[in-house]
């Protein structure tokens, strides 16, 4: 029969002669739990394209003058896992050295240029210099890109053309992007921290920026108003000038259609289905008629004033000047208000 001292004897007994084996099993499992991974998969990056297509697609030139144009990629040539921001305690590097051909402007062949700038998120607030070395590895900046969560994110690039007043000629407008990526991410670490591996390599991707410019005008076309009279014959004569500017070093002409009640080719007035004749003739002496088509058209190398070629600017405008008259010799038909409605169009 064990007695209660006995047993306390042989517990504590127990407890002594194994006490050795406790230690090595508790040793064996702390080691074993230094390379149980923290953090593994979707951590690392990889680099995906080596070259990519920015544009700012088409637009007036006038436009341009007035307002911001954006433009961005999804894929600037690398792809990293969401897993990436609990690791960032540990030493590791995603930097991108990011130069272009000329400094974040984009040109034409004649020399015009318009300057953009570069930007990490779509926010526009962090700014990328150009010849410079950018850092990824930042909590701030990979959690805007969208890496706070498990999904693996291509990094972006953001552009803005630069705000101010900018006179460009049409055309294309290009520059080149070239980023050197340069990356060491660990891909899981251990319970302590310690990294278990590393996703590290170098790329290049080179990113082709356009911009088209398209031509456009501003134009300035005064209504005719013959006023009122009690006879056709009593109607005066309308000079006036239809302003243009178009955009810069364009050649352009101006044509006017035959209205709304033409009839054969004869413009006319109509109130309540009666009509009086008239006609638009260019400049104030001339009887050349302004049409359509051929020597009827305007062209801006025979402007009035300032002739040439488009200033694309509004301190230099061009002007077209036009007499209009109610053609004589024509019976007066009932009292009322008669109109019409000219189209003006402009051919580049």
């Amino acid at each position: 029969m064990i007695t209660t001292d006995d047993l306390k004897y042989l517990i504590f007994d127990f407890c002594l002669t194994h006490i050795g084996k406790r230690i090595v099993m508790v040793s064996v499992l702390i080691s074993s739990m230094l390379f149980i991974p923290y953090a593994l998969a979707d951590a690392g990056c990889t680099a995906t394209t080596s070259s990519g297509q920015i544009s700012f697609g088409q637009v007036s030139s006038l436009n341009i003058r007035n307002s911001q144009q954006s433009a961005s990629t999804k894929d600037m040539g690398l792809n990293c896992g969401g897993g990436i921001l609990s690791l960032l305690s540990v030493t590791g590097k995603i930097s991108a050295h990011i130069t272009t051909s000329n400094t974040a402007v984009l040109k034409n062949q004649l020399g015009d240029s318009m300057p953009y700038s570069m930007y990490m998120t779509p926010d526009y607030q962090y700014q990328i210099q150009p010849n410079t070395t950018v850092d990824y590895y930042n909590g701030t900046i990979l959690g805007l890109l969208g890496l706070g969560n498990s999904n693996s994110v291509s990094i972006p690039l953001y552009l803005r053309t630069n705000s101010g007043t900018f006179n460009l000629r049409a055309g294309t407008y290009t520059d080149t992007i070239t980023v050197n990526w340069d990356w060491k991410v660990c891909k899981g670490v251990s319970i302590l921290f310690i990294c278990l591996g590393y996703s590290q390599g170098q790329a290049t991707w080179v990113g082709h920026v356009s911009l088209n410019v398209q031509n456009d005008c501003m134009i300035n076309a005064p209504d005719i108003n013959f006023g009122s009279v009690p006879l056709t014959s009593s109607f005066n004569p309308v000079s006036q000038t239809i302003s243009i500017y178009c955009t810069k070093g364009t050649s352009y002409s101006v044509g006017l259609s035959n209205g709304s009640n033409v009839s054969g080719n004869q413009r006319r007035l109509a109130y309540n289905g009666h009509y009086l004749n008239y006609e638009i003739y260019q400049g104030s002496t001339s009887n050349l008629r302004w049409g359509t088509s051929g020597s009827e058209r305007r062209f801006s190398a025979n402007a009035d004033i300032n002739p040439g070629v488009g200033s694309g600017s509004n301190s230099l405008i061009q002007g077209f000047i036009y007499q209009a008259i109610i053609l004589p010799g024509q019976a007066t038909p009932p009292a009322g208000t008669y109109t019409d409605r000219i189209i003006l169009d402009i051919s580049f």
